[in-house]
């Protein structure tokens, strides 16, 4: 229904409200419809009123009473407006009429019922100054927090004012435009009319659940012997109103909104106790107690109970106690009701952060249930850093528990957590020392086995259930067994073959004779599968080319035995002939680099020649022994223009050692400075002539012999010869020499 046409005759007039399009509730009188205040998004309920030449009094009587009347147990108004007859509106809070269609339900749970009841005797007491009139079934709305309220003030009117005749006019009037069309039965006064209609509630709302001891106190009620206040007073003393523990935990929520927080805490204590002692309390509740008046206190309380010690206002122990229960206590009213608030998620987090056992235990108890409402990025961020850490407790029951949830969080959890830190940790309970613990980590790993990555899953489970197989017990020797048998689809047939056949093996030699029978009948299972696959193989090559196969039967002619009456004769034969032919090209070279070596020498000997006329000088050399010597020095030495070319290039030479090593071996090697330097380099003995030995000479200056022997002086200090003594000297041209 569009309202917009219904606002064209105010001027520059805003309707400050959104109406939605259909009613939730019709009445002779009034159409009910949600709505929404504009400015805040507030929730409302919009009375419109039928208004008429006939019912005009009773809709403005209605307006106006709805303005003065400010009392709890009436639908609270927010705004009216009256000025034009089309479009009077009454605003209220959200409400929504009473479902008594699901009265039969409700009824199952009477405390309940009672309460609804004494929420609405409350209220006509506060009215007890004035006539009501319409109190009917069609005029009980509910609020958000389950509480019975009242609607429908086109009759009421205070009792100093009242006037019988009036009175009865409109309530004919009213009662002609109401659905039944009938007059309320009065037999006393007109103005305690009220009181026979709250009797006839009772009545038709409890039925023949009334108590018993209410039932006295109704009929005096219906013939006025008794007001409505007296009757409220004394139904306080009946044995049903105190046995109701919704009515006084009822009572203690009016006040919650002013208690300190231990007097809130008193109350929630209340509730659980409630909740631990009858917890049918809180089933088959009216719309709106659990979800808008329990469940949000409940969590207040639990974000109280959580902060941090420096910011509660309760010690520590009664915090950690009363936590536990609360949260067991929301969890199974919020599932079983499927009524989840906002702050829900929020303590779920928090719970999880929390250390206590107890309540981990819970949470994982809930678990399922939780990962339904929780989105993929809260789950890996929020609870999986925290969920984890159960499987390195102490306690080996949280241990099993968290890892028997962890499939229910394998899917929402991130390409690292899952392939990376899950598996270091289902490694760790692999080796726990519960066998449950180790059984179960093998049926976890194999239900979260098609989730892991492929380039390493054959791996890890191959590792795996091979470390299982060699569990001393024989539950996970099974259970590993299991795994492979629900994962056969996981590997390809080049896997089967190379690498779980040699994991089921040691299974077939187990001494136990149950995991005997599993591994063979394993074993035949994978070997069919490798079957089948060779099978399409040869399928798609038909034709086998034969002229490819070998007798290797024929190769046994060629292993060397001992006996000689074997051996190959003419394999013999064979090589000899071929060592001939390449002895005769070998012989070939060998000459040609005897005949280039002569040469070389020959060269290199008449530049040595030539070059010594200069040393002799300080060196009084024989030239047949240079030839006999140094030659042979030179050409591995000095020698840069062949010896790129020489056999010996970069090639160690062997220093064979003097005779008075010995003697110089604690010694570090003597090198003068002179304007040539000096090289030190022993000689051979057998080839170089200067290590002939010769006569010491005595002490003094640095002479040569006719041979080339160098001698020093003895040392004045130990009376040593020189380290110098008994070693060739080779002479040096200098830089500044020339």
């Amino acid at each position: 229904m569009n309202f917009s046409s219904l606002f064209k005759s105010f001027s520059n007039f805003q309707f400050p409200y959104t109406i939605e399009d259909r009613p939730i509730h019709e009445t002779p009188l009034w159409q009910v419809f949600h709505g929404t205040r504009k400015s805040d998004s507030l929730p409302v309920t919009i009375f419109k009123g039928n208004r008429t030449h006939e019912n005009e009094k009773l809709i403005l009587n209605a307006v106006h009473k709805s303005k003065v009347l400010k009392i709890p147990g009436l639908c609270n108004v927010l705004e009216t407006f009256d000025s034009d007859p089309q479009s009077t509106f009454i605003i209220t809070e959200h409400v929504i009429p009473f479902p008594w269609d699901k009265l039969s339900d409700l009824n199952q749970n009477k405390q309940s019922i009672q309460l609804g009841i004494s929420q609405i005797l409350n209220t006509m007491k506060i009215l007890n100054t004035f006539v009501l009139g319409t109190l009917t079934m069609s005029n009980i709305y509910l609020n958000t927090k389950g509480e019975w309220l009242i609607f429908g003030l086109e009759l009421c009117v205070k009792k100093s004012e009242f006037d019988a005749n009036k009175f009865i006019s409109s309530l004919e009037l009213y009662t002609l435009m109401a659905k039944d069309g009938r007059m309320p039965s009065h037999r006393g006064k007109m103005i305690d009319i009220d009181s026979t209609l709250v009797s006839k509630l009772i009545e038709n709302v409890l039925g023949d659940s009334q108590p018993r001891d209410w039932q006295p106190l109704t009929t005096s009620l219906s013939k006025g012997q008794i007001t409505i206040t007296e009757f409220v007073e004394k139904l306080h003393d009946t044995q049903s109103w105190f046995a109701n523990p919704l009515i006084s935990l009822y009572e203690e929520f009016k006040e919650f909104h002013i208690k300190d927080p231990e007097g809130k805490l008193v109350v929630m204590t209340d509730v659980e106790n409630l909740f631990l002692d009858s917890k049918d309390s809180f089933t088959n509740l009216v719309p709106g107690f659990l979800e808008n008046l329990i469940i949000p206190e409940l969590s207040n309380m639990i974000g109280l109970l959580m902060a941090p010690a420096t910011n509660s206002p309760f010690s520590s122990p009664i915090a950690t106690n009363k936590l536990i229960s609360f949260i067991a206590i929301l969890l199974s009213l919020s599932f079983e009701n499927k009524i989840f608030n906002n702050n829900f998620n929020e303590i779920i987090f928090l719970s999880f952060k929390l250390q206590d056992r107890q309540i981990r235990f819970l949470l994982l108890v809930y678990f399922p249930k939780l990962m339904n409402l929780i989105s993929d990025s809260d789950a890996s961020n929020k609870i999986y850093p925290h969920f984890i850490q159960g499987l390195t407790d102490s306690d080996s029951l949280l241990r099993l528990q968290t890892l028997k949830s962890i499939p229910l969080l394998t899917p929402k959890l991130t390409e690292r957590q899952l392939n990376n830190e899950l598996l270091r940790y289902l490694a760790k309970t692999q080796v726990d020392q519960d066998i449950e613990i180790r059984t179960w980590t093998i049926v976890i790993l194999t239900k979260i086995a098609s989730s892991l990555a492929r380039s390493t899953r054959s791996n890890i489970l191959a590792t795996a259930f091979t470390k299982s197989l060699k569990d001393p017990d024989i539950k996970p020797r099974l259970a590993s067994l299991y795994g492979l048998a629900k994962s056969i689809d996981l590997f390809e047939v080049n896997t089967i073959a190379n690498k779980i056949l040699t994991v089921i093996a040691p299974g077939l030699l187990d001494k136990e004779p149950l995991v005997r029978f599993k591994a063979k009948n394993l074993f035949e299972k994978y070997l069919n599968k490798l079957e089948n696959e060779a099978k399409l193989l040869q399928d798609e090559n038909l034709q086998v080319d034969k002229s490819k196969d070998i007798d290797f039967d024929k190769y046994e002619s060629g292993i060397n035995v001992s006996d000689s009456d074997h051996v190959n004769d003419e394999m013999i034969t064979q090589f000899m002939n071929t060592l001939r032919i390449h002895s005769l090209e070998t012989n070939k070279d060998l000459l040609r680099e005897i005949s280039h070596n002569q040469q070389r020498r020959t060269e290199s000997a008449t530049t040595i020649n030539n070059n010594s006329n200069d040393m002799n000088d300080a060196f009084d050399f024989d030239n047949e022994d240079d030839d006999n010597g140094w030659n042979d020095f030179n050409d591995e030495t000095d020698s840069t223009d062949d010896l790129t070319n020489s056999q010996f290039f970069n090639k160690p030479v062997k220093i064979t050692k003097s005779w008075n090593d010995e003697l110089n071996a604690d010694s570090k090697p003597f090198v003068k400075e002179t304007p040539m330097r000096l090289h030190i380099k022993r000689q051979p003995k057998k080839t170089n002539i200067l290590n002939v030995k010769t006569t010491k000479p005595k002490s003094g200056p640095i002479s040569h012999n006719a041979k080339g022997n160098v001698h020093m002086p003895m040392d004045k200090r130990n009376g040593k010869t020189s380290r110098w003594e008994g070693h060739s000297a080779k002479m040096t041209m200098g830089w500044d020499s020339g």
